[in-house]
């Protein structure tokens, strides 16, 4: 087990580099890991994922995005400026690009160009729902929305369509000439709300956000409110990403790292999404969280690592979801909790080296499958059901050398345990309640477990 001291050093070090804190205004390489956690993870540890690409939009897929085809002609355009809440207006047009927005403004204080393919937004855009904007590159490459002590703008779709495409976004403070690392006083966002369409591809979002319910970042909101996110870098935002009562996003390919908070954030029934296919690591609370009443999800094939907290929730009745083939590691706590939620897969995933344990099932969570998954190598407890968990099923998964117990059985509901491998572990299995678990040796296969194999009636 780690002491301590180094356990502390591990989480402030991942925190300074969730807080940004540990760059200035460009983005630094990882901070090395305290020698006791590298020792304990370095032999199963995958190969280190390719380091993120330095500075606050250098993602080569963006600013080195070759040339491609121009932004499609627009249809009639419609844009206003509304000097009171310094908001420019898109009422009508469709795959409005931005120089034609700023040619039909003519006003460079609000909306210009500072060099090829960059640009700079002094004033708030709506999309209103007969209007879209395209922002692609080659036309934009980066676009800095002005974001200082003095206050900040948004790019908002409020029923309109959004189309974000091989470009960068990210605050800007002028006076620094850097992006505006405080999210205390506020910071530019991105939104789309009151069933906007919001597609983004091959982006970068950095440095965006504070702590505000429509202004996490990036954010999707209210029912009807679409779209997609793929092949995209979501970093130092306050939320990588937040929704709340959308249904059928896709969030595919994309890089969420080192954000304040939560890396993936679906909340508020947001149901049926795809979250698959993500590398998901360093942020300051969760890596991927779905949070009251999200449902009928997939979170699949995603590598989910270093987060402060866990890797992988679902909480607050967010019921039958599949939570498959994902590899979870390094995380502070769990690598994949649930809580309050019932009627959940979790399904051939890989969760090892975390630092609180493996996978945890508690606080009502009932009727929950967990299957074909391999939790190895966790400091606490392979599989945990704890609190009032009930009904929940255990089956042919390979449960080894964890630190403390394979299986734990705290809670004093039922469980059904059947065709585990349970091996080199402190404890095999381990049931508080002896009444909870069935012939647990006759139906596992359990051998190399250091104290015993099996203790039943308490911990």
């Amino acid at each position: 087990m780690l002491s301590r001291k180094v356990f502390f050093w591990f989480c402030t070090s991942l925190l300074c580099l969730a807080l940004g804190a540990c760059s200035s205004g460009t983005e630094q390489a990882a901070a090395p890991m305290a020698p006791a956690a590298h020792t304990l993870l370095a032999s199963t540890l995958p190969p280190a994922a390719e380091a993120p690409a330095p500075g606050p939009c250098a993602n080569p897929q963006t600013l080195n995005a070759p040339v491609g085809e121009e932004a499609p002609a627009g249809s009639a355009l419609d844009v206003r400026y509304d000097g009171d809440s310094n908001t420019i207006v898109l009422r009508a047009g469709q795959a409005v690009s931005l120089a034609a927005v700023s040619e039909a403004l003519n006003r460079p204080e609000l909306l210009r160009q500072l060099g090829p393919s960059e640009w700079l937004l002094s004033a708030n855009i709506e999309i209103e729902s007969e209007a879209g904007l395209r922002l692609a590159g080659p036309e934009v490459q980066w676009l800095k929305l002005k974001s200082d002590e003095q206050g900040f703008v948004a790019l908002r779709a409020m029923g309109g369509q959004l189309e974000i495409d091989s470009t960068c976004i990210s605050s800007w403070d002028v006076g620094r000439n850097a992006v505006d690392e405080n999210y205390n006083d506020g910071r530019a966002f991105v939104l789309a709300r009151d069933g906007a369409r919001m597609v983004i591809r091959n982006a970068e979002l950095r440095y965006l956000g504070y702590n505000a319910d429509e202004s996490y970042g990036l954010v999707w909101r209210v029912v009807g409110t679409s779209g997609e996110i793929i092949n995209s870098h979501l970093a130092y935002n306050y939320f990588g990403l937040y929704t709340d009562e959308v249904s059928g996003l896709v969030i595919r390919g994309n890089r969420v790292y080192r954000n304040v908070l939560y890396g993936i954030d679906p909340h508020t029934r947001s149901n049926n999404l795809v979250i698959e296919d993500n590398h998901v690591h360093e942020n300051g609370k969760h890596g991927i969280i779905l949070a009251d009443e999200c449902q009928d999800s997939v979170i699949r094939n995603n590598l989910v690592y270093h987060n402060l907290h866990h890797g992988i929730v679902l909480y607050q009745r967010s019921d039958r979801n599949l939570v498959e083939g994902n590899t979870v590691y390094g995380n502070v706590y769990q690598g994949i909790n649930i809580n309050e939620s019932s009627a959940n897969t979790v399904r051939n995933n890989t969760v090892y080296g975390n630092f609180e344990g493996g996978i945890g099932v508690g606080t009502q969570a009932r009727q929950n499958v967990l299957i074909g998954n391999d939790v190895h190598a966790n400091q606490g407890d392979g599989i945990l059901f704890y609190a009032d968990s009930d009904a929940n099923q255990l089956q042919d998964n390979i449960v080894r050398e964890n630190d403390r117990y394979g299986i734990h059985l705290e809670s004093v509901g039922s469980a059904t345990v059947t065709g585990n491998q349970v091996l080199s572990n402190t404890v095999g299995i381990v049931a508080t309640s002896a009444s909870s678990i069935t012939a647990p040796q006759q139906q596992n296969q359990l051998a190399g477990n250091r104290e015993t194999e099996v203790r039943l009636g308490g911990s």
